[in-house]
C-alpha cells in the first residue's frame, strides 16, 4: 500500500468513526452500521479489522461510539507498515542485507 493510499484509508476510517459517534446511537441502525463498518475494516485493514466487533458487544449503543476503534485500527497498521513516521520498520537491516547480499559479501 502506498503512503497516499494509507492516508485515504485512514480518512475512511474516521469517517466510519464519525457515523458511528453520530448516527450510531440509534438502535437498529447502530447494530447494523458496526457489522457493516467491520466488514469494510476487514477489507481495507486486513485481519486487524475485525478487532471491531468488540462494538457489538455495547447492546445500548451509547458507550461504543466515544471509542473511536476504526480510526485507532488505521493509526496501528500505519505505525506497523512505516506509514506515519516516514520509514517502514526494520528498513536499514534490510537495506543493508539486501546490498551485502547484492556485492556477494559476508
Amino acid at each position: 500500500m502506498t503512503r497516499t493510499g494509507y492516508f485515504l484509508r485512514l480518512a475512511f476510517s474516521v469517517a466510519i468513526d464519525l457515523v458511528d459517534f453520530t448516527l450510531g446511537r440509534i438502535p437498529v441502525f447502530g447494530t447494523v452500521n458496526e457489522g457493516v463498518g467491520t466488514a469494510v475494516l476487514f477489507m481495507m485493514w486486513g485481519p486487524m479489522g475485525l478487532a471491531n466487533l468488540w462494538e457489538l458487544a455495547d447492546f445500548t449503543e451509547q458507550a461504543d461510539g466515544f471509542i473511536p476503534t476504526a480510526t485507532l485500527i488505521a493509526l496501528f497498521v500505519g505505525w506497523r507498515e512505516g506509514h506515519l513516521f516516514g520509514k517502514t520498520r526494520g528498513a536499514p537491516a534490510e537495506a543493508a542485507m539486501r546490498i551485502e547480499a547484492a556485492s556477494g559479501e559476508r
